[in-house]
């Protein structure tokens, strides 16, 4: 009698430890895929600057920009009272090293977040670029010169991965899961 409860005992720890790693492995999947990098308004933080009565962060989409249609969002404070200027006019204006130039107003119509104000620009080429940006806000004006590198293209793939590996991870879990389920109720 004795030797049954231990071994009933023995058993019930088994499939608890199962259970437990089951789950404990489905949730750190789900948490390693999820936390890969902190994104403001749908993109990365590429800088913070003060100039005269300004504080502008800059966000892009991309942690590096890339060739081809890009935003740039700007979040402009006043250096006087932690709140955003809402009503200023941006201006962002890219030059490259042989002298193109790409010039677009940031406003917050094109914005998620109305606080900050985007502009979408399309970069021809990678290399080295000038960034200038131009704040004007009652009479006050400041500009702020930054220098940005673009890259190429990024394959395919390699944008995606994220969402090709997803399924074939669940079918992993799955399987799994199912194996755990079967050796327990052995």
């Amino acid at each position: 009698m004795v030797y049954q409860q231990v071994m009933g005992l023995k058993k019930r720890c088994r499939s608890f430890t199962r259970l437990l790693l089951n789950r404990v492995l489905l949730i750190a999947a789900f948490v390693s895929m999820m936390t890969s990098n902190v994104q403001a308004d749908g993109g990365t933080v590429l800088w913070q600057r003060t100039t005269g009565p300004f504080a502008v962060t800059a966000f892009t989409t991309e942690s590096s920009l890339r060739i081809g249609p890009t935003d740039i969002s700007f979040l402009v404070e006043s250096m006087d009272q932690p709140n955003p200027v809402v009503d200023a006019q941006v201006f962002i204006e890219l030059e490259n090293e042989a002298g193109a130039s790409i010039r677009a107003e940031a406003t917050h119509k094109q914005a998620r977040n109305k606080l900050l104000y985007c502009g979408q620009i399309n970069v021809p080429e990678a290399g080295h670029w000038k960034m200038k940006i131009i704040i004007e806000h009652g009479g006050e004006r400041a500009e702020l010169l930054e220098r940005l590198m673009v890259s190429g293209k990024q394959p395919m793939l390699i944008a995606y991965w994220k969402l090709l590996a997803f399924p074939p991870v669940v079918i992993v879990l799955f399987v799994i899961n199912q194996w755990l389920r079967r050796n327990n109720m052995s």
